[in-house]
């Protein structure tokens, strides 16, 4: 693997990383709200 091919496939994962984060941020947030939104209707 040649030094450019390296820092674009290190550039993709950096990029996979983040979009894995926030969709993982997002689930946790709709979850919350889904749950407040159960536990205050009660």
């Amino acid at each position: 693997m040649t030094p450019d091919e390296r820092i674009a496939f290190e550039k993709r994962r950096r990029q996979r990383n983040w979009a894995i984060l926030l969709t993982l941020v997002g689930l946790v947030v709709l979850f919350y709200f889904i749950s407040m939104a159960r536990l205050l209707r009660g």
